[in-house]
């Protein structure tokens, strides 16, 4: 016989069954089993299924962030209020303003507030009122000895309202109808911990958005406070009529990047004669009104529209996006994508 001859020798020597124990499962039909098998495998070994797929794992309703129910109405005492962002700091007071999803009432009773609005500050004295609609970047820090009552009103409470909540910065003073407002908040206030009725809320922010509509004017001011005015008094008599002109050119040429120069030669005036009626009439330069009225635009297009931020940058005249969320950040503290979100969350 020939060594190369093919024989059925399949047994012994060095086809001996094996002493070596299979490694891994030992379960049958495994490819462990197979490859150390005391005999050679004739039909080949049994395929291996697939491992059956895994479902994505996604965090049980237990892990899940709370999120409470959120309250449409609050009552809060003044002193434990204060709203802002802390600036670059001296001290801990918060500086910068931001803004709120919410409507806002603030009303001092004794003691004083400093808030700080429309890029001005003011001490709020006793008897004073603020209304602040949803959506008004301010600062507010109640000073020492503060007392009085903060309000805060879902928007969704405030439809069909008639009469119909301010849609701007209200002031007032509150006068001799203290003690009617007084109820009317605290009625408020447990009627909205009831959670019953809608429409017996309703009822109570009529009648307090009739009591908003008729504010006695605040009184003068203090001698400190006419004798820091009078340091920075403006010229006797303020050209209103040439800084409305303005307002109202600027607001029909946002979009057309006009410049301030050409905007006073349309009114037939110059520059510095524009700023100094502005600062007259308003307190801040042209250019500073019209950067103002460009952000409120903006900021109604944000909250009425579905409009893109990147679309009303170029339609309002910022030199881009990025432009538009940097002056948006710097007014409000948010972005134009985190107000608009804000404002509409439910």
């Amino acid at each position: 016989m020939s060594l190369w001859d093919r024989t059925n020798w399949q047994e012994g020597f060095p086809f001996s069954p094996t002493r070596l124990k299979p490694k891994g499962s030992d379960r049958p039909g495994t490819a462990s089993e197979a490859v150390t098998a005391p005999r050679i495998p004739e039909d080949g070994t049994p395929p291996v299924p697939w491992a059956p797929p895994v479902p994505k794992p996604t965090p049980g309703a237990t892990l899940q962030r709370f999120a409470p129910r959120r309250a449409l109405l609050r009552l809060l005492p003044l002193a434990a209020f204060a709203w802002g962002g802390s600036g670059s700091a001296r001290g801990s007071s918060p500086t910068l303003p931001r803004t709120r999803p919410d409507h806002l009432l603030i009303w001092v009773v004794a003691g004083r507030m400093r808030l700080q609005i429309a890029r001005q500050t003011v001490e709020m004295r006793p008897g004073s009122l603020r209304f602040l609609p949803a959506g008004t970047a301010f600062a507010a820090l109640p000073l020492p000895g503060a007392e009085g009552h903060v309000l805060t009103i879902s928007p969704d409470l405030s439809h069909g309202l008639d009469p119909a909540l301010p849609r701007q910065v209200t002031a007032g003073h509150v006068g001799a109808a203290g003690d009617a407002l007084l109820v009317t908040l605290r009625d408020l206030a447990d009627e909205a911990a009831r959670a019953s009725d809608r429409r017996a809320l309703t009822c109570h922010l009529t009648l307090l958005s009739l009591r908003l509509s008729r504010l006695d004017p605040e009184p003068d001011r203090s001698p400190t406070d006419l004798q820091a005015a009078a340091r920075n008094a403006a010229p006797p008599h303020p050209d209103r009529p040439l800084v409305e002109r303005f307002l109202a050119l600027a607001a029909v040429e946002l979009g057309h990047c006009r410049s301030l120069a050409g905007l006073a030669q349309d009114l037939g005036t110059t520059l510095t004669v524009l700023d100094r009626a502005c600062l007259a009439a308003r307190g801040r330069r042209a250019v500073d009104l019209l950067h103002g009225l460009r952000l409120d635009r903006a900021a109604e297009l944000l909250r009425h529209t579905d409009c893109p931020p990147a679309r009303i940058a170029q339609d309002l005249g910022y030199a881009s996006h990025a432009h538009l969320t940097r002056a948006f950040v710097t007014a409000t503290g948010r972005t134009p994508e985190a107000y608009r979100h804000q404002m509409r969350q439910p």
